[in-house]
């Protein structure tokens, strides 16, 4: 699970596939800060509109996998 102050290599792959469906979160730095909180927020307001909270968790990740997998990654 990650949420706002996360660092490491994790944010950094989730900032990369945030990036790559189009959920801008800005530059992969490794640090879930405002933007990535926002793009998370954003993917879920789309993709699972009951669980906005700006967490990376389970159903986030697992929608975020299939979202990806759909897109032919």
């Amino acid at each position: 699970m990650l949420r706002n102050g996360s660092r490491g290599n994790g944010v950094k792959q989730l900032q990369r596939v945030l990036n790559v469906v189009y959920f801008q979160c800005g530059a992969v730095d490794g640090i879930l800060g405002s933007k990535t909180v926002d793009a998370i927020r954003r993917f879920q307001m789309v993709y699972l509109p009951y669980e906005v909270d700006g967490v990376y968790g389970p159903n986030t990740r697992e929608k975020l996998q299939a979202v990806l997998k759909s897109k032919g990654y």
